[in-house]
């Protein structure tokens, strides 16, 4: 594979206001993370107040695990999974920090799945209006749109996310191949069927990897809008210097999530919450 090289102007590395903090990055993410897994609340909670600010939770909108609801709903869960899912994906076959987009028919493919979420978003909302539907909604599709929409964005942000961040990059596309893109699809739609079953035991494990990739998609914008404030794009050469952009991007993301948090409590209560509590 072929790497990309920028020579930059200042190395992110040099930057006296990152470098005497690097050393701080590893043991404040491991508080944070340590103070969440000790927050006197059940698990269950901590994932519904994640997801509080920015999805609706809505009981018939959402998949439901024995009789529990899933804290974040069907199409929102299956976007963030997907993305994660895509993210592994892309990581496995060694795409991590590819530098391209898919080539033209591929990237039209996946175009085409986040259009198709808007479609059936379309679609529930002309429900919701009384207006003719081709179908009913349903959380089958709400789900595996929103699966293969995460999907797209995965092969869309690993670029993006990598011209924007390391100065050496595979010169590579994120799905080059038609294969790449079916075993991809394929893994989603194991995910989505075990989703779809219902099973209690999978209220956890299935939540987990929704709420992680909502977390991780915010991240990456957290990321590269640090890396432009600081106009240090394109000037990571190694994780240790990726590692300040990363305490800050989780911040900005604690911000925004509290924010948007505050703004709904203020506004609606707890909700759909208050009948899981």
């Amino acid at each position: 594979m072929k790497l990309l090289k920028r020579t930059p102007l200042i190395s992110l590395g040099s930057s006296p206001i990152l470098l005497k903090r690097q050393h701080w990055v590893g043991g404040i993410s491991g508080l944070a993370v340590l103070a969440f897994l000790l927050a006197p609340w059940s698990l269950y909670d901590k994932l519904w107040a994640i997801a509080y600010g920015i999805c609706p939770q809505r009981p018939g909108h959402s998949l439901f695990f024995g009789e529990v609801q899933m804290p974040i709903e069907a199409r929102e869960g299956g976007m963030f999974s997907g993305f994660l899912l895509g993210l592994i994906f892309l990581v496995i076959i060694g795409r991590g920090k590819a530098i391209k987009l898919p080539p033209p028919r591929k990237l039209a493919v996946l175009v085409g799945f986040i259009a198709l979420m808007g479609l059936d978003g379309l679609n529930a909302l002309a429900y919701d209006l009384y207006l003719p539907t081709p179908y009913t909604p349903n959380l089958f599709m709400r789900s595996g749109t929103g699966l293969l929409t995460g999907l797209a964005l995965a092969g869309v942000m690993v670029p993006v996310f990598n011209q924007t961040i390391w100065e050496q990059s595979k010169a590579v596309a994120s799905f080059s191949t038609w294969r790449e893109i079916i075993f991809a699809m394929l893994l989603v739609t194991i995910f989505w069927a075990v989703g779809l079953s219902g099973w209690k035991q999978l209220l956890y494990p299935i939540s987990i990897v929704a709420i992680s990739g909502l977390v991780i998609l915010m991240l990456y914008f957290g990321v590269m809008l640090a890396s432009i404030l600081l106009r240090s794009e394109r000037r990571v050469s190694n994780f240790t210097e990726l590692a300040p952009l990363i305490l800050i991007g989780l911040v900005a993301v604690a911000i925004f999530l509290a924010a948007t948090s505050t703004v709904r409590y203020t506004f609606f209560g707890l909700g759909p919450m208050a009948a899981w509590r």
